[in-house]
């Protein structure tokens, strides 16, 4: 076939070409997939951090003050009993009933300090937090080298079974107790 050189024909497109907005459009669907993936993936962030709680340790505060970290656990048996027996050594008093029967007498009553501060502010509000677990709680001054300590005493108790419910309590709420036999009144 022959070709006419004079005529000018507008050159053929071909097909692989793309209209004139076509760059645009890719374009714009790349971006538009970009800022999809990047939502989606701060959400899911988000979400994650909703269900993962910290472990404890370092990142947990109590009211803006830092929680000490526990002790490493010796695996070790810790062999107490030496030290809690001779402690807990009470002496018996004996009575004679009229028909000759021995009755065993025990006069003393328990306390629980639950606490010892400087400053009375501490006090109370160790007191408050003991009363709303529904303690018993006194504040008792006392001076120890010239400085004013405020004890705060849980009790007293009749029985033992009443100091160790309410020194159960104190453990539960991690407070640390001191029992202390003291005279009956």
């Amino acid at each position: 076939m022959t070709q006419d050189f004079a005529k000018k024909r507008p050159p053929k497109k071909s097909t692989r070409d793309s209209p004139p907005g076509a760059a645009r459009a890719r374009t714009f669907s790349l971006a538009t997939f970009v800022t999809g993936f990047l939502v989606g993936a701060f959400i899911t962030f988000l979400i994650a951090l909703f269900y993962l709680k910290p472990s404890g340790g370092i990142l947990a505060t109590d009211g803006g003050k830092p929680k000490a970290e526990p002790l490493a656990n010796d695996d070790r048996m810790q062999w107490d009993f030496y030290e809690i027996f001779p402690k807990s050594v009470v002496p018996v008093v004996e009575e004679y009933t009229k028909t000759g029967a021995k009755v065993i007498v025990d006069n003393s009553r328990w306390i629980l300090q639950a606490g010892s501060f400087k400053e009375a502010i501490d006090a109370d509000e160790r007191r408050a937090t003991l009363i709303l677990m529904g303690l018993d709680v006194s504040i008792q001054e006392v001076k120890v080298d010239g400085a004013s300590w405020h004890r705060i005493i849980v009790g007293p108790f009749d029985s033992g079974l009443e100091r160790s419910r309410a020194q159960n309590k104190l453990a539960q709420a991690e407070i640390p107790s001191i029992p202390m036999k003291i005279p009956a009144s």
